[in-house]
């Protein structure tokens, strides 16, 4: 007894439901796919960012202009 399935029922999912091996070799090649693109993904912690200006704002109470430019200015400065 063989039913005639109606425009709606066609579609991918009905057809893995009724070929289950084509289901599992699409997962198998799908899996390997995979594994064989992981040795193509580059990875990287931290972005490539180049920043021109950097914006250092200090309090030291009591220093004097030299002070602040010994122990702050002359350290960041090389930088």
């Amino acid at each position: 007894m063989t039913r005639e399935l109606s425009g709606a029922t066609r579609g991918v999912l009905s057809y893995f439901t009724r070929h289950r091996t084509a289901a599992n070799l699409l997962l198998v090649l799908m899996m390997v796919l995979g594994l064989a693109s992981t040795t193509q993904i580059r990875s990287q912690f931290f972005p490539d960012i180049i920043v021109d200006r950097v914006t250092v704002s200090v309090k030291w109470q009591g220093a004097g202009p030299e002070d602040v430019d010994n122990g702050i200015v002359a350290v960041l400065e090389p930088l």
